[in-house]
């Protein structure tokens, strides 16, 4: 099903970030000294090879937005999926493809709407700096004036959490009806970490050091706080625990009262230049970096701290995607006729690996989604998707679609595409 909108004004958006903004000094001296590498490792394995061109790939239904150049990434739930477009529209569509509602905001939609894990209410900044709350009715429920123009938004529960990057914020709201629960002061990125039962935000003061603030769900008081430090950490969560990485030393902590369940040195350089160098599944799993090699994949047991096995994988692990029986790598490597290819890696819990594979997809800036959906293993980069299968590591389809840049979506064994630079939104197959 095909459709085409055209009762919304076209806006101009902002050009996307370059993928030269990967290429510092250290990443770019490990990719001269490793560039041999890439073609001969990730090659090595017997019947993994870089992939001939297979068949594409029609989407189950699409929505052009004839009157948005440009559209936001997506955000889904079991039932909907919801995006902006710079037509100063929010867009939601049931999973069948149908129209839901449409909403007009102030000003074009450029960031990630927030979404229950089912239901609603949806959340949205709008570039007009407000943030808009709306049901699933296409009603408004509520809304703040603001100056977050694309602030980041995250939802867990009743606790809706927004960035003020000009107001230097971080605030929880009530998600059903914007009552305030508390304000930090959020100086500098990563964005907060919403874990079951706190939101760790990190707060950074005037001499740049740094300490993690534990604030319940609930009320917003203060759970605990970390001691301050000059390193930045990184933090995941997962149910009522988060890991912490600070100075290649991890930590698994209770979310609730931030007490240490145990650490682990990690030799190597633990750190990322796209978001958390770790994930969480039925391992902690750490991306471990080494001068003039490649980075390798640290599995530590969840339970208490020892490291189980180290494997390595391209040149920079980019991102990991964690299942119950097992753990899929996305990393960079060399292409032999220039340029920069993802690698795929897939391991057993037991460090065994399955399979690898060198793609054809280019890495434009960092990896968009590593997703396991459906009955595929689903990468994107830039404008490129790609589904393989995760037994084998053999591409099932490519998906071709009309656009410079895509945002992913996944909810339920769905796969959403929304087209960021022309306008519209898709959803693929998974089977």
């Amino acid at each position: 099903m095909r459709e085409r909108d055209t009762d919304a004004t076209a806006d101009t958006h902002d050009p996307s970030r370059d993928a030269g903004e990967r290429q510092d000094g250290r990443n770019w001296s490990r990719r001269q000294t490793l560039a041999s590498l890439a073609s001969a490792g990730t090659l090595a394995l017997a019947g993994c090879s870089l992939q001939s061109v297979t068949s594409g790939v029609q989407p189950l239904w699409e929505h052009d937005f004839s009157a948005a150049v440009a559209a936001g990434p997506p955000a889904a739930t079991a039932d909907h999926v919801v995006v902006g477009g710079q037509d100063k529209r929010l867009h939601a569509f049931t999973a069948d493809g149908e129209r839901a509602f449409t909403f007009e905001t102030g000003g074009p939609i450029e960031a990630r709407p927030a979404v229950p894990t089912s239901g609603g209410p949806v959340h949205v900044h709008s570039t007009d700096g407000d943030l808009y709350t709306v049901g699933l009715s296409g009603t408004e429920r509520w809304h703040v004036e603001g100056q977050a123009r694309t602030g980041w938004l995250g939802r867990q529960g009743s606790l809706l959490v927004g960035i003020d990057p000009v107001g230097e914020t971080v605030t929880g709201y009530d998600a059903r009806d914007g009552t305030r629960r508390f304000q930090q002061s959020g100086r500098r990125y990563p964005y907060p970490t919403l874990s079951e039962s706190a939101s760790i935000v990190p707060v950074t003061n005037s001499n740049r050091d740094t300490e993690l603030v534990a604030l319940s769900l609930t009320t917003g008081e203060v759970l605990w706080e970390s001691p301050a430090r000059d390193a930045y950490p990184h933090v995941v969560a997962a149910g009522d625990r988060i890991v912490t990485v600070r100075n290649s030393t991890v930590r698994m902590r209770r979310a609730r009262d931030g007490h240490v369940l145990w650490e682990t040195a990690v030799t190597g350089e633990v750190i990322s230049h796209f978001g958390p160098p770790l994930w969480l599944g039925e391992h902690v799993y750490v991306r471990a970096a080494r001068d003039d090699r490649a980075d390798e994949l640290v599995a530590i047991n969840r339970d208490d701290g020892p490291v189980q096995w180290r494997r390595n994988v391209g040149y920079e692990l980019e991102t990991v995607t964690a299942t119950p029986d097992g753990v899929f790598v996305a990393s960079s490597v060399n292409d032999p006729d220039g340029g920069i290819l993802v690698r795929l890696d897939a391991f057993a819990l037991d460090g065994t690996r399955r399979w690898q594979t060198t793609t054809d997809i280019a890495i434009g800036g960092t990896v968009e989604a590593l997703k396991r959906v459906g009955d595929v293993l689903v990468v994107a980069s830039g404008h490129e998707l790609a589904a393989y299968d995760p037994v084998s590591g053999s591409r099932r389809w490519q998906y071709d679609p009309e656009s410079y840049r895509i945002g992913v979506a996944t909810a339920d064994g769905a796969l959403y595409v929304s087209y960021r630079d022309t306008g519209g939104l898709a959803r693929l197959p998974t089977g």
